[in-house]
């Protein structure tokens, strides 16, 4: 019956989801990747299918052979409508990402400034957690993000929640010297003047 649950997922088959459902399957089964069927959900971005997992009790904080779970990849990715369905049971604290973060680094590096503010407003994520790098949201930012308005909104929001800007990483350098060396001017302008 498992492997038909994941056959539905994968099909986008909310009719056959919905039989095994009733039939009494599993939902938090998980395949040879350690993926449960709402994180193949997830990763296929189907709303409709992570929803009805959701409110059939899946759980959302299992994580698979690639350290993600649904709050961490929808996260990073920015599938902000997945995460408005599933934060009220994501710990936003742990489980970690395979890189030791949150679900707000990878939302920062990416330039997901609506995944960002929700998070912030909605979740108990921490503002200035440090992944495995060595590395804030806010330090993300100005080492692998753009000097544009997006990631200056982006810096903004962490300062405005409580960013410290003078976090240093492994290499004793914090957010003010990354975005002088990569002459980041928007995110400069605000890390001045908070």
């Amino acid at each position: 019956m498992e492997k038909t649950l994941f056959d539905a997922v994968y099909n986008n088959d909310i009719k056959r989801l919905e039989q095994l459902i009733k039939q009494g399957v599993n939902i938090n089964i998980q395949n040879q990747k350690k993926q449960s069927p709402i994180m193949v959900a997830t990763y296929n971005n189907n709303i409709k299918m992570v929803e009805m997992l959701f409110k059939n009790g899946a759980d959302v904080n299992l994580q698979d052979d690639y350290k993600n779970t649904p709050f961490l990849y929808a996260g990073a990715t920015g599938q902000l409508e997945i995460l408005k369905i599933i934060y009220t049971k994501a710990d936003a604290i742990k489980p970690l990402n395979r890189y030791g973060g949150n679900a707000l680094i990878p939302a920062c590096e990416k330039g997901h400034v609506e995944v960002v503010e929700f998070l912030l407003k909605n979740t108990s994520v921490e503002v200035n957690h440090i992944n495995n790098l060595g590395w804030t949201a806010l330090l993300e930012v100005v080492i692998l993000g753009d000097d544009t308005p997006e990631y200056a909104k982006i810096v903004k929001i962490l300062v405005e929640n409580g960013a410290d800007i003078y976090i240093k990483d492994h290499k004793g350098k914090d957010a003010l010297y990354y975005a002088k060396k990569n002459k980041m001017f928007k995110i400069l302008k605000v890390l001045e003047n908070p």
